[in-house]
This record gives structure tokens, sequence and C-alpha cells, in this order.
């Protein structure tokens, strides 16, 4: 599943009168919160996934930004490319942004307006996910996130701060700043938070995955470690191992046992020379002569 077509359907059938309502707003006013965030320098790349009628990636050129504006809306693109000629337009649609994807960019700077609301709860971790993947060390990624009743032939599903600091947990992103806002259109019945996340620069250009799994799991780092190690082993050395998912989706699966294999290559010689994973605390393997007294048999 994607943003429902019935969604996209709406926007293309109301792009006229929507882009009139959404170029109403200053984009210069209405990102003036967050603007000290931002990524500056030359040769800097933004993203506007759901770019509508262009407003904010036209702001986000105008701030000397090369931008890419992915809009799933037929209608809403030729608005978009009507009132800001020069931009790069992008169809594509969350979750999986596979157009962006294909482009082999990395971003300074992502922005979701108006959009995650429009996404079913099960299509928001892979959503996140695929942003995430697509941010440069230090990048910035800025949420819009809605809160109040759908619009006529447009779903929409309740949006919480607390899901995206679970999936930026998950991924590493450091929460910057949260905004809580009042419509900007004045609906009464309509707010707003805006939240801004940064993908922390450790020099190592590390999947942001890998990273939100050493930053959240509670066991010690040499736990993590090891089994981080032993998928870099399958990858480096038994690639062909790896093969997709029978669900369709984009996770790749690997064999428990070559995962296990290498974990115990690296492990074991440790384990029998009596070398505990963290101070006073060995483990109950130890316990067992036979254990201790073990070699490790690649060929085993």
């Amino acid at each position: 599943m994607n943003v429902p077509d019935e969604t996209i359907a709406g926007y293309d059938r109301d792009s006229v009168a929507l882009a009139a309502r959404y170029e109403s707003l200053s984009a210069g006013a209405l990102w003036a919160p967050v603007r000290e965030l931002m990524p500056v320098g030359p040769g800097r790349l933004a993203l506007d996934v759901g770019a509508g009628s262009g407003r904010d990636a036209a702001w986000l050129a105008s701030q000397g930004y090369e931008v890419v504006a992915a809009e799933p809306a037929d209608g809403m693109r030729a608005e978009g490319v009507r009132r800001h000629p020069g931009l790069r337009w992008v169809d594509d649609r969350l979750p999986a942004v596979a157009a962006v994807h294909r482009l082999g960019l990395s971003y300074d700077f992502v922005l979701l307006s108006a959009v995650w609301m429009h996404l079913p709860s099960s299509e928001r971790p892979r959503a996140f996910r695929k942003l995430a993947t697509l941010l440069k060390p230090a990048g910035v990624l800025v949420l819009t996130l809605r809160h109040g009743p759908s619009e006529p032939g447009r779903a929409m599903y309740p949006t919480t701060i607390g899901e995206i600091e679970t999936l930026a947990r998950e991924h590493g992103l450091a929460v910057l700043r949260v905004l809580n806002e009042a419509d900007g259109l004045g609906r009464s019945d309509v707010a707003w938070t805006t939240v801004v996340l940064r993908l922390p620069d450790d020099g190592s250009l590390g999947l942001p995955l890998v990273r939100g799994i050493v930053l959240n799991d509670d066991k010690s780092s040499t736990y993590k470690l090891g089994l981080l190690r032993a998928v870099a082993k399958i990858a480096d050395t038994a690639s062909s191992l790896a093969g997709p998912a029978p669900d369709g989706t984009d996770r790749v699966l690997v064999p428990m046992g070559a995962v296990a294999l290498n974990w115990l290559r690296a492990y074991l010689p440790l384990v029998a020379a009596g070398l505990p994973q963290v101070p006073r605390n060995a483990g109950p393997a130890l316990a067992s002569p036979r254990l201790a007294s073990a070699r490790f048999c690649p060929s085993g």
C-alpha cells in the first residue's frame, strides 16, 4: 500500500484551487522558525516530498539549494511546473519513494509538509526508513503533523509526536525542535506540529538503521557490535547468501545459520579464553568445562 490512490485523485481533481490556497501562504514566513537549523553552504541538495504546488521547493531553491520536488498527483505537478518553472519534478510517492531513490542522490535537507497524515500507520515505519536513508550525514529532516478532521476525498490518519520520536530513535536521528502551531489558513479545528530531526555526522557514513540499533538496544555494546560484524562479514565474503524477502517488500533475508557461524567465529575464542563480555559477568556458559576447553572449528 502507498498513499491511497483516492487521496492522490482528490489532489489531482482539486489541484487548481488547492494550489491557489497553498500559494497564499509565504514559505519564508512558514519556515522561519526552523531556518536556523537548516544546513548551509554551497552545493546543498534538498528534497520536497509531496511538493504540491511547488511553493516550498521554490523557496528552498531561493535559499541556494538544488531541489528535487516529488509529487504523485499529475494536476498538482502541472500547477507546480506552471507556477515555478525550473524545478526538477519527479512523479513519486511514499512509502517507497522509488523514483527518488533511483536518482542516486543524498540530501542535506528533506521536507515533508502536510504529507505524513496521508500515510496509514502500517506504512509509516517503512516510509521513515526510506527518508532516513536519503539523508547525508548531518542532514536535516522536517515533518509537519496535522491534527484535526480529514478533508473530503483525501483520507487522513491520526499523527502524534510520540510516533515520530520512536521512529527517530530506531533510525538514530536526533530530535532538534518540536513546534506546535495554529493552522496558517485560519481553520479553528486544524493544528500542526513541526518536527525537526537531524542525522548525526559521526564521520563513518554508516547506515541510519545500523546506528539506530546501536543507540537503542540496551544490551552491552559488544553484543550489538558482534551482530553487526557478523552481518557485515557475510556482506563482504558471502553476499550471495542474501536474497529478497518473499513478501515482495524491500527487505533482505540472510540465513540465520550464516549469522550464527560468523558470530561464533568472532566470539568463541573469547569465551574459551575466559574473557567476560562485561566485568563480573562471564555468563553461565563458562561454567561448562567442555565449552571452556572448546576449540573453534571453521568447518563446523
